[in-house]
């Protein structure tokens, strides 16, 4: 019984599939003819229409060629929609990468969600008013530059902002703000090693050196009987004066241009100064910070000459690099400490700026070329300070062991690091300009190099000759020459 079921179902399973193809050969066949003859009557009409000269937008298309051709073009549209969107990928890729090009790395420790914008060359539209609109997104801006560099500094709370900054078409780059540290180790032959003090010249040189210098530091003490502070700003947060709270700012002021009144005396002695705090009580501060204070002395270049920068980073920052350059386009001669690190410069900035005066240390403990001198706590008498960096970046060297500077509270200390071998070199190119008030920068600098002394110096006994110097022979300042005569 089973088996009869079995056989009839197979049976019946059999005769519909065989219908069914049956039926679908005769549909087909039925189906190829009607599209034929549809087709031959179109074919016809349109040898018809050409013939009579008929409009062809008169002519109907259909058949069998307008499934094919239907499929076709939506074959094509399909085909052509893919492509666009693979090219609308692709162009949004290169629209990510290039606004993520904008994003610089920095080799530093950077603060965190905090950014310096830059923006491009030509923009007509004020930095004031692109960083307002990144303060409507949710940003904070602490400075707003417009002299040094055109651009902002901005902390940010999410990435939403950011990317908004970076897609901004005025915008040329942004870096990641970094820390920045005050160059500083812990009566100096160092003033007569270099040819000076001014005061020791009769009556050659007027008492107070005419010249406006800027001390981009942690202030100035405001008190101290030996230091002409001209004007004073801080960009640090929390501060609202100029005052030094560190010391490391006064000490490098008075190197600068102490007046001798007591117990110190600079290079450039009673020189106006303008105190420019950006560097904390700790002597620590922002790179963001730092340009503000730039792009204030390049805002009054016409009234200052030299500016000292005695601190740095191992690191590199484009903004930096396009904020003193155009200062130094402004007309202001800028000095750096080459840094205390005893390895290549290059690798710090601002030391490795080409158009900077980037300063190493000269270790001296007599005050006398020759090398006769007993040794210092950071090498023999006449060589190179073991802390200091050197190498190609460097320009000058400068005294930089046990000197003798102003201090806090009316006081006075002895410091060593190339934070105070740079106020040499400071005080001496805003000592020259003074003598040359038309020289520009570069050739403030290129005197400064000039006059100095080098490896075919022959030791005079006092002051003016070389020192060993194993990484490089770059100058060792020398201002007997003009502070003299």
């Amino acid at each position: 019984m089973g088996d009869s079921i079995t056989v009839v179902l197979v049976t019946a399973l059999f005769i519909i599939i065989t219908l069914n193809i049956v039926s679908t050969v005769f549909y087909n066949a039925l189906n190829f003819e009607v599209q034929a003859k549809k087709h031959s009557r179109i074919s016809a009409s349109k040898k018809e229409n050409v013939q009579t000269g008929a409009s062809l937008s008169n002519i109907t298309t259909g058949g069998d060629n307008s499934f094919v051709a239907t499929n076709t073009t939506q074959g094509s549209s399909i085909s052509h929609s893919i492509s666009n969107l693979k090219s609308a990928e692709k162009l949004a890729n290169q629209a990510k990468h290039f606004v993520q090009s904008k994003l610089r790395q920095v080799l530093a420790e950077t603060i965190p969600h905090q950014y310096i914008v830059v923006l491009k060359n030509g923009v007509t539209e004020s930095a004031q008013s692109i960083a307002q609109q990144a303060v409507s997104r949710g940003g904070i801006v602490p400075f707003v530059y417009n002299n040094a560099i055109k651009g902002f500094a901005i902390k940010i709370a999410n990435k939403l902002v950011l990317n908004s900054i970076l897609s901004n078409p005025s915008v040329d780059f942004v870096e990641p703000d970094i820390k920045v540290q005050a160059f500083s180790q812990g009566v100096s032959t160092g003033y007569s090693r270099v040819g000076g003090p001014l005061s020791s010249v009769n009556g050659s040189h007027p008492r107070a050196v005419n010249a406006g210098i800027a001390i981009i530091d942690t202030g100035i003490d405001f008190t101290h009987p030996e230091l002409n502070v001209y004007k004073q700003v801080s960009f640090v947060p929390g501060t609202s004066t100029a005052n030094d709270d560190n010391g490391h700012g006064t000490a490098v002021a008075g190197i600068v241009a102490a007046e001798g009144n007591v117990g110190a005396i600079g290079i450039a002695p009673g020189a106006r100064l303008w105190a420019i705090k950006v560097l904390d009580k700790s002597g620590t501060g922002s790179m963001s910070s730092i340009i503000e204070g730039i792009d204030y002395v390049t805002q009054n270049a016409g009234q200052i000459d030299a500016a000292n920068l005695s601190f740095g980073c191992k690191c590199n920052s484009s903004a930096l690099d396009t904020a003193i350059n155009n200062s130094v386009a402004a007309g202001v001669t800028f000095v750096v400490a080459a840094g205390n690190a005893g390895e290549d410069s290059s690798l710090w900035s601002p030391a490795s700026n080409p158009n900077v005066i980037s300063v190493a240390a000269l270790a001296d403990s007599d005050g006398r070329c020759g090398g006769l001198g007993p040794p210092t706590p950071y090498g023999p008498d006449d060589s190179l300070a073991i802390f200091s960096n050197f190498g190609s970046k460097v320009t000058i060297a400068a005294p930089g062991v046990n000197i003798h500077t102003t201090y806090l509270g009316s006081a006075y200390a002895t410091l060593s690091g190339t934070s105070v071998a740079a106020p040499f070199v400071t005080g001496a190119a805003a000592l020259y300009h003074s003598l040359h008030p038309t020289a520009s920068p570069a050739q403030v600098r290129s005197a400064l190099v000039s006059l100095g002394s080098t490896a075919s110096t022959v030791c005079n006994g006092d002051g003016h000759g070389y020192f060993n110097n194993p990484h490089g022979n770059e100058p060792l300042l020398y201002i007997g020459s003009f502070a003299h005569g």
